[in-house]
């Protein structure tokens, strides 16, 4: 591990402050077609250079070409009401898993509700959609080769994993997951955490992305 990564951290939180904040009011038109996604949850905050600044609790990107604003739509949930389809999103279905532990840990529909595929509840998905449209806003840059985008999802979920600037905290929702990774790294996400982290380099190519996003940011 580089003894570099915590400043890679600290540069990339500089450097997102620059970027616009939305929520699931953000009009289709605002967003990029292809892109990576970081997502800030209300309550939730780390220090960096004598800064406070919101934390980073979710990084996704989408694999098919153009499906960047269909993908943050499946987040939020239905644009006209409360549902949603947690077997689209594994965001809600964390999210969802949560806040029945945490309301009750031997709820019967847990088992039902974590499992992929498996049938879910339209009651269940209200509260999630409220959490997420309450709570959660996001930042986001554009990038369009499909194999970039992946890479540098796995490249920075691996570097907040292992690299927090802080700790969540105590009313974090995500202490309530049924998942170990998500309790432990502070991060609503699952998959990439033991990878590599975003590398200097990688950095600098983040740089130049984040400054195409902002030059094409729609007013």
């Amino acid at each position: 591990m580089s003894a570099q990564n915590p400043q890679v951290v600290e540069a990339f939180y500089a450097l997102i402050r620059l970027l616009p904040r939305f929520d699931h009011q953000t009009s289709r038109r605002h967003l990029p077609r292809n892109g990576v996604y970081l997502f800030f949850e209300k309550g939730e905050t780390v220090r960096y250079l004598d800064m406070i600044t919101d934390r980073i609790v979710r990084i996704g990107t989408h694999r098919a070409d153009g499906r960047f604003r269909s993908r943050i739509r499946l987040h939020y949930g239905n644009v006209r009401s409360l549902a949603g389809h947690k077997n689209a999103s594994v965001f809600r279905k964390h999210l969802g898993g949560a806040l029945l532990r945490k309301a009750d840990p031997q709820d019967l529909r847990l088992r039902d509700w974590l499992t992929q595929g498996g049938p879910s509840f339209p009651e269940v998905e209200e509260m999630v959609s409220r959490v997420l449209r309450e709570n959660l806003t996001f930042s986001c840059f554009h990038v369009d080769e499909r194999n970039e985008r992946l890479s540098l999802e796995r490249a920075l979920i691996a570097l907040f994993a292992q690299y927090p600037l802080g700790q969540p905290s105590t009313n974090w929702l995500g202490r309530f997951a049924a998942s170990e990774k998500i309790r432990h790294t502070g991060l609503w996400n699952m998959q990439h955490t033991d990878a590599e982290p975003l590398t200097i380099n990688e950095l600098e190519r983040l740089e130049q992305l984040v400054k195409a996003t902002l030059s094409e940011a729609v007013i």
